[in-house]
């Protein structure tokens, strides 16, 4: 009976879930790369690269310490040109999970970790959030 809650605990740890891929439009295109840009700024930790004209945005490397271990995620938004009068928009994260280390650069960090397409519950909730946080401020 006493090992119960060990087993427990220790099935939690382990759940994971696929990393949100939420797709939408916007029907007001005019403003939408900017929109995007200050969306993921703001809730992707920054902008670390852009390229309007192929329509891609991939923001920095963030950390999650979890009971799981250390994984690192990152936003990246790709614009798909639509008619003069919408613009699809997709929001996915690639994500890693990394041995606990120094996180100084989590860039160089993110290229020895081995890529996941899987979560645990902790960095899934956090990243069912910033997804929709994004499309709230980029789909007007």
């Amino acid at each position: 009976m006493r090992w119960l809650p060990l087993v427990v605990l220790s099935g939690c740890a382990l759940q994971t879930w696929s990393v949100p891929q939420p797709y939408f439009s916007t029907k007001q295109p005019d403003d939408a790369w900017a929109r995007a840009v200050a969306a993921t700024q703001a809730h992707c930790g920054g902008v670390r690269d852009t390229n309007e004209e192929s329509g891609v945005i991939i923001a920095p490397w963030i950390a999650w310490n979890t009971g799981d271990g250390l994984y690192l995620t990152q936003c990246l938004i790709t614009m798909l040109r639509g008619d003069e009068h919408v613009r699809d928009i997709r929001v996915t994260f690639a994500a890693r999970k990394c041995p606990v280390s120094d996180m100084d650069d989590l860039a160089a960090l993110a290229k020895t970790c081995e890529v996941m397409d899987m979560v645990p519950d902790q960095v899934k909730n956090g990243l069912e959030i910033t997804g929709k946080k994004m499309e709230a401020d980029i789909a007007r």
